[in-house]
Formats: structure tokens, C-alpha cells, sequence
């Protein structure tokens, strides 16, 4: 099931952003807000929605090309949700 790739990656980035491994505090705090709405929206009925809604998978691009760090984990993520239709 989609949703649970999701989860697993959306579990890597927490972690990443848990042991602080991204350097720069800006982004680090950007990224943990996206985080933040991913969760609300893996919490939410309907996923799916939430998260094309919030544009979560276009801010989520723009992570993996501006912080090589987590760009596996991103590309990860995007191409779960991408399984999901979004």
C-alpha cells in the first residue's frame, strides 16, 4: 500500500531532522515544517488531498535539489506520494 512507503520515508526524514544532520538551521526549520503538515496530513481522512492541497511534494523538490544531505530521502518521499497520485 502506498501510504505506508510513505510513512516509512516520512520516518527517515524525521529521524534525519531528529539528529540534526542538516547544518543549515534555515532550511532544517523549513523542512521540519513540511514534515509537520506531511504528519497532519498521513493523520488526515484523506491524504491524498491534504497533501496536494498543501503542495507538499512541490516544496518537497525544492529540498532535494538545495540540500544534497537529504536528497535520497526526498526522492524517496516524492516517489511514494508519486505512487499515491499525487
Amino acid at each position: 500500500m502506498p501510504i505506508k512507503k510513505v510513512k516509512s520515508e516520512f520516518e527517515k526524514l524525521s529521524a534525519i531532522l531528529d539528529e540534526d544532520l542538516i547544518a543549515d538551521e534555515c532550511t532544517a526549520g523549513e523542512l521540519r515544517q513540511v514534515r509537520d503538515e506531511l504528519q497532519e496530513a498521513i493523520k488526515s481522512g484523506d491524504p491524498r488531498k491534504s497533501i496536494r492541497d498543501k503542495k507538499l511534494a512541490e516544496q518537497l523538490i525544492v529540498f532535494e535539489e538545495t540540500n544534497p544531505a537529504v536528497g535520497k530521502v526526498i526522492k524517496d518521499l516524492i516517489a511514494a506520494l508519486s505512487s499515491m497520485g499525487i
